[in-house]
């Protein structure tokens, strides 16, 4: 393992160790759920400092730097496609943000149908979006289409 991995190894279980305390540091609240709601980032701040303490036990790797892989390519264009679904769903709207990332997704993915690759996120946007906005009374950014509706 290289320095700048123990590094980020190192960062990764003070991140977890840093958020683990202040998740205990959380007001002990009975209403509504019994657990409380310091018991997701406890196990959170848990799960992650264990994370930083295996980085760090892990032994060292002398073969030599792998490029990018395929798989990690498409994990990378899978995040940079999730970042700019979060930047754009207000601007975009919900029902056509969360089309064009599952189309461009599934896409990605391998779906070989374009049938599927359009009916399937089609399907999901619109039906999610109904759920929400009409039988949970949730409203979600419309975007450019409400502005269009107005």
């Amino acid at each position: 393992m290289k320095r700048a991995e123990r590094i980020g190894a190192a960062v990764v279980l003070l991140l977890g160790v840093g958020y683990l305390w202040d998740a205990l540091l959380m007001e002990d609240v009975t209403i509504g759920d019994p657990l409380g709601p310091k018991v997701f980032p406890v196990i959170l701040g848990g799960l992650m400092a264990m994370l930083g303490i295996s980085l760090l036990l892990r032994p060292v790797d002398d073969s030599p730097p792998r490029p990018l892989t395929a798989s990690a390519a498409y994990a990378l264009v899978l995040a940079l496609l999730l970042c700019a679904y979060g930047l754009g769903i207000e601007w975009i709207g919900y029902p056509a943000a969360t089309f064009l990332f599952l189309f461009a997704a599934s896409r990605l993915l391998g779906e070989k149908s374009w049938v599927a690759g359009l009916v399937i996120p089609l399907a999901l946007s619109l039906g999610v979006f109904g759920l929400f906005t009409r039988v949970l009374d949730i409203p979600l950014p419309l975007g450019w289409i409400g502005k269009l509706m107005e």
